[in-house]
Formats: structure tokens, sequence, C-alpha cells
């Protein structure tokens, strides 16, 4: 249940340092709109802060006003509603918030460490509190599908740069039959995707001069290393050395298995994927092989 005038307090208290006795009729002005009461419920809550920021970004800038509501949603709502650190931890990691602020990690960190993740868990603890151990164990879970859906993306633009430079113009059976051979890749992809960004680059290709190749990132440099050295053990201490074992861990630790999995996506067995194409009756995806 919330407690309405908790809530309202915690509002007006943490705008006073900003704004002093305006503080009062800001929040006033939006109770018009959205009243609160102790049958609110949290989406409740959370849209009165949202509309805090809106008007005091007139006053304060957007960038100001984020800030001061994202301490207000931090203290507010958890004391207004009695969440211990564990709740309040599961509550910010389904937060929109959230998830905003790991896409922007990952924009700067394609490939991060141990270490980023760790450090960028007390950031977020210390902006929004809660219980740092819980926070981390769901950051690192969003952040290895966001590197494994990179690691399977930079292998169909790859992929995909192949096949256009051996059919620039493909027949819809082509383009099936690409379908098929990611497939086999294990690309957990939709197909849609698939075919969009094959299309994508092919219209690309068809009316623009070709590009430098792009600057490398960290990922595809990994990428990289585990294509030219395929060998488990060599990869199992790269990724130990470098703070990158949380990427085959899970609540077992890391095994051979999880490692195995891994590089299966990265690099298949080439005699496997020879043999599952000629199965298939697409013996000219095969490399070399008209």
């Amino acid at each position: 249940m919330v407690v309405a005038e908790e809530f309202i307090k915690c509002c007006t208290t943490s705008l006073e340092g900003n704004f002093g006795q305006l503080s009062h009729e800001i929040i006033n002005k939006i109770l018009i709109k959205k009243n609160i009461t102790n049958d609110s419920k949290l989406n409740d809550l959370t849209n009165f802060i949202d509309l805090i920021e809106k008007n005091i970004s007139v006053f304060s800038g957007k960038h100001k006003a984020a800030e001061i509501c994202n301490s207000i949603r931090a203290k507010a709502i958890p004391q207004s509603v009695g969440m211990n650190e564990e709740e309040k931890t599961v509550d910010m990691a389904l937060s929109p918030e959230l998830d905003k602020e790991i896409r922007t990690f990952l924009a700067t960190h394609s490939l991060p460490n141990e270490a980023d993740i760790s450090d960028y868990t007390k950031y977020l603890t210390m902006k929004y509190g809660g219980n740092t151990r819980a926070l981390e164990k769901d950051i690192v879970e969003k952040v290895k599908q966001h590197v494994r859906e990179c690691i399977m993306k930079n292998i169909l633009s790859g992929e995909i740069s192949k096949f256009l430079e051996r059919y620039p113009q493909p027949e819809k059976s082509d383009v099936d039959d690409f379908i098929k051979y990611m497939g086999l890749l294990k690309l957990t992809l939709d197909e849609n995707l698939i075919r969009d960004e094959l299309e994508k680059e092919r219209l690309y290709r068809k009316f623009h001069e070709p590009t430098a190749a792009s600057e490398k990132s960290e990922l595809s440099d990994f990428i990289t290393y585990v294509k030219s050295n395929n060998d488990k053990e060599s990869v199992g201490k790269l990724m130990q050395t470098q703070g990158l074992s949380y990427l085959i861990k899970d609540e077992k630790g890391v095994s051979d298995e999880s490692l195995t999995e891994f590089m299966g996506i990265v690099t298949p067995s080439e005699s496997d994927m020879k043999d599952a194409l000629e199965g298939m009756g697409l013996k000219h995806l095969i490399k070399g092989k008209k």
C-alpha cells in the first residue's frame, strides 16, 4: 500500500534544495492534474515524478531535471511503499531507467570486462540505491545477452558481405538458401531481421561506392582472435585474463560445456558445416566449392 503523505513529502523535500519555497507550488500544481492517494499504484507514482521532471525542466534544463528526478525515484518510491532493499532492486531491475542506463553504458563499452561491470554497478547503486550484488547479477545477464547479440550481428554482417560478393543480385532462391545457412550457424536472430539486413546492404552497394573498413572495436578484435585460434584452452585463458569469463559462466560457474557452446556461435565447425550444407543440397554455399 502506498503512503501518499510520505511520497509527497519526499518529493517536496527533494525539490527544496534546488527550488526552495517554489517546490510546494510545483507539487501542488501537479497534484491538481494527478492526485496521489493511499490507493495509488506504483505506476501512478512513476507518472507523478515524470510530471515533476517535465515541469522543472523549464527552470533547470532537461539534464538537471532528469538528475533531480532520478534521485526522487530512488528515494520517494521505495520509502512510500515500504520496499526493502531486495524489493527495491527488483523494481529497479525492471525499470526503463535501468535499461536506458545499460544501453548508454554498452554504447561506449562493446565488450565490457568484469571490472567495468562491477564499477558501473557501484555507480548505479550510488545513483539509485538498492542491493549491489543483486543489481550486478541482473546487469551481468543484460550485458551477456547484449554481447552475444552483437557477436551474432557481427558474424551476420560478415556473412552478408561474403554472400553479396558472390551474388551481387541474388535471386529469391539464393536468399532462401542464405537464410538456411544462417540457421546452421546457430545465430538466434529473427529471419525477418536477416532478410532486412541483407537487402539493406544490397541496396547500399548498388547506390554507393565501397567504403573504407570501419574502425575495429574490442568486440570485433575478440571475434577475430577466437576465429583465428579456434582452441578452447587458449580462448578460455584469454577470457579469464581479460575478465570476460562472465560470458560463459552460469550459476555453477564456468564449464567446458559452456565454453564449447560459446565458441560454437563464434566459429562453428567447418567440417560439420560442410556436411550439413551438402546434406541440405547447398553445396554452392561451401567456400571454394562451385
